[in-house]
């Protein structure tokens, strides 16, 4: 028997051809099409006029970015690469954003790009930024040397103009100090007057005229031939009288008024007081427990160095109301 012919294929060299031909030109078409689509997409829309909006609307943008600005700024941390299966681990899932979002100094800051629109963006950014942030200024042994002889040129410490310290309204100076910071080999000898680095600090800073909270933070770190207490006098006594309405020497720069001087160790310590002005007492200076009650006020200037060691350590008696019971005891005896 003759077997019947079987119908024809798609497997003649010309549908092979043309499907061959459609099969490269369908990802060509929709990739036209796209491109057509972006383009009229581009060409139809204009830039937002930003700076055609009021003043008060610009201000709540800038708001959006604002940071607070810190001198020297802080090097930037190492990545630290965990093992590929954190994301097995649901605590690990935000904890990239959250490092941005704490991390101050680490990485790009997203409002520095702002200072390359233009010049008026940057004026307006930048007034904003003196008069709403807290601006971190840090003095510790990686910006700061004690100069070696009394003729040498002192590098500055702060890289700030003139023109942005005038503006300035609030602002935290950190004083990571070191007994070699002080600059002389006995601190018992030396002169709270006479601290190359506080007269430094008074020099650089006597631009800052409209400030309205200026707090120093001095933390002294650990020295196994002197105690602490003597870079906390020295700091203290020679930065406190900053801004004074007594007329300063003619070799010493009056520099601007703290609010708030406070004390720390790179250890443990067990509390110590601070120093704060006293509005109740003509803004004069007083001693404070770490729980904001008054424990004293402070002698001035002529503070000698067992008067600071009493007033740091003294013991708040509203906190300890039991000091008074044990005070009167005495009496009766």
């Amino acid at each position: 028997m003759e077997r019947a012919a079987s119908p024809p294929t798609w497997k003649s060299p010309i549908a092979s051809a043309v499907v061959t031909f459609v099969a490269l030109l369908t990802p060509l078409f929709f990739f036209w099409i796209f491109k057509r689509v972006r383009n009229m997409q581009n060409g139809n829309g204009n830039p937002f006029p930003f700076m055609e909006l009021p003043p008060e609307l610009r201000d709540m943008v800038y708001e959006n970015l604002l940071e607070d600005p810190y001198y020297p700024p802080p090097p930037p941390c190492a990545k630290h690469h965990g093992s590929p299966l954190n994301w097995m681990l649901p605590g690990r899932w935000s904890s990239g954003s959250a490092e941005q979002q704490k991390g101050r100094g680490h990485g790009k800051k997203r409002s520095n790009w702002i200072f390359l629109a233009n010049k008026q963006i940057y004026s307006e950014y930048m007034d904003i930024v003196c008069k709403k942030t807290t601006f971190h200024l840090t003095i510790s042994p990686h910006n700061y040397t004690a100069p070696t002889a009394p003729t040498t040129e002192n590098k500055k410490i702060w890289n700030i103009s003139a023109e942005m310290l005038k503006q300035l309204r609030k602002c935290d100076i950190k004083l990571v100090t070191t007994s070699n910071m002080l600059g002389v080999n006995d601190p018992r000898t030396m002169d709270p007057e006479d601290w190359v680095l506080a007269r430094q600090m008074r020099e650089e800073l006597k631009e800052v005229e409209n400030v309205q909270e200026l707090n120093l933070h001095v933390k002294a770190i650990g020295d196994p031939l002197w105690n602490p207490l003597w870079v906390w006098y020295h700091a203290s006594q020679s930065l406190k009288t900053m801004g004074s309405t007594s007329t300063p020497s003619s070799t010493t720069p009056p520099g601007p008024k703290l609010n708030r001087i406070t004390f720390s160790l790179d250890m443990w310590s067990p509390g110590e007081n601070y120093l704060e002005r006293d509005p109740e007492n003509k803004e004069q200076w007083a001693w404070w427990c770490m729980k904001g009650h008054c424990v004293g006020p402070d002698t001035g200037a002529e503070l000698t160095v067992r008067e600071f060691c009493a007033k740091l350590y003294v013991e708040c008696r509203t906190c300890r109301p039991e000091l008074d019971s044990d005070d009167e005891e005495e009496e009766e005896e």
